[in-house]
């Protein structure tokens, strides 16, 4: 891989005063993504959930992520591994910014993914990758969605579908 895009690693997921706080399995992913990224070399993005109470797409969680809140923010434990931080407003991290160029000019060809949630920002943004003709692997233990059958269908989907490889 010669770069990690982290979805989500934010507050509102992996924090008890988090809106949407995954409990103990916020804990362990914590731990989880902090030793995968203390061994990973390469550039590391964090790709923030960035919502507005206005905006009409997130209507079914319409107060967690929202900008300026406690949600919004990465825990203290994971800060030190982002080389950089990236705001993104939908699901798929290449929409409406400028990641394609810049995986372009820093010549990627390997995209590693891993955080919050499977089945909506990892999902979107490797489908979206892959299209644009990345090789992508999705590193499986440190991804979590609320809900298993949704992180278990992204993973198929994933796999089986989109050429993904899931390590």
């Amino acid at each position: 891989m010669d770069i990690l895009l982290v979805m989500n690693p934010q507050n509102g997921f992996l924090d008890e005063k988090g809106s949407v706080y995954m409990g103990e399995r916020a804990e362990i992913l914590k731990v989880r993504i902090s030793d995968f990224l203390s061994n990973f070399q390469g550039l590391k993005i964090f790709f923030r959930e960035a919502h507005s109470i206005e905006d009409s797409f997130f209507l079914m969680d319409k107060t967690h992520s929202v900008v300026n809140t406690h949600d919004f923010g990465i825990p203290d434990c994971l800060k030190k591994y982002a080389n950089e931080y990236w705001d993104k407003i939908r699901y798929n991290a290449f929409y409406n910014n400028a990641l394609e160029g810049f995986l372009m000019q820093k010549r990627i060809k390997h995209v590693g993914l891993l955080g919050v949630e499977t089945h909506t920002s990892v999902l979107f943004t490797a489908e979206s990758a892959r299209n644009r003709g990345y090789e992508v692997s999705v590193i499986e233990a440190c991804t979590m969605a609320r809900d298993d059958y949704f992180h278990n269908s992204a993973i198929s989907i994933m796999k089986n579908f989109l050429g993904v490889r899931v390590i």
